[in-house]
């Protein structure tokens, strides 16, 4: 653990000394939300499942830009290579890394939702407090995906297009499972009639944890 809480604290540091990932996550999810608006006529309202698909674009896509930086940030200078010899566990360097990606994911979300409840109508924000529960389970998968794939392309001379095309074919099921549910909650429906789907989301994101886990020290010694 006091490895896992040093690694973290270094990165959130360095990340918010130059915010270059999370302002750009900020600002991609904010012109997706911007310009899908354009494209609905004024003053009429959407549909749950419209607008479970909107947010989820906006979301996912902004995600990306924060993933790419994982990995690739300790290639850079060789960082790894002294944190491979330093005496903290790869579990430890996997659960920080992916820690990281879940609060910058989190702190671009608490942006681009709000803006979401602006542009398309606020007959949405009933269903804010599971909307939140959504958040951090797909937030989950998201980040153990991305940690992982971002120890794999980084390096390479192609990090930031080569990453995309790992990542989303892996997180379409959850992303479709995702906006379902969010559907739903917009809808009002009882937590009943989505609940098994929550049940998956959080077994997608623990499955990819412990593969990250496990396929962590032969990624980066590679």
């Amino acid at each position: 653990m006091r490895g896992f809480l040093l690694i973290l604290r270094k990165d959130l540091h360095a990340e918010f000394r130059r915010p270059e990932s999370l302002v750009s996550m900020v600002f991609f999810g904010f012109l997706l939300l911007v310009i899908l608006n354009l494209a609905i006529p004024l003053g009429s309202e959407i549909s749950p499942e419209t607008g479970a698909g909107i947010l989820w674009v906006a979301i996912t896509f902004s995600s990306i830009l924060g993933l790419s930086r994982t990995m690739s940030r300790e290639k850079e200078n060789r960082c790894i290579d002294g944190l491979l010899l330093s005496p903290v566990s790869i579990e430890a360097l996997f659960c920080a890394k992916m820690a990281m990606n879940f609060v910058l994911m989190l702190i671009a979300q608490c942006s681009i939702i709000p803006l979401f409840f602006v542009l398309y109508g606020d007959s949405f924000l009933q269903s804010l407090p599971l909307l939140v529960l959504v958040v951090l389970l797909a937030n989950t998968g998201f980040a153990a995906i991305g940690t992982l794939f971002s120890a794999i392309t980084a390096g390479t001379d192609r990090n930031e297009a080569l990453l995309p095309l790992l990542f989303y074919p892996l997180v379409i099921p959850l992303i479709s499972i995702t906006v379902k549910v969010s559907s739903l909650i917009f809808q009002g429906a009882a937590p009943g009639e989505y609940s098994s789907w929550l049940y998956v989301m959080l077994a997608y994101g623990c499955i990819f944890t412990g593969l990250g886990v496990l396929l962590l020290s032969h990624i980066v010694r590679e």
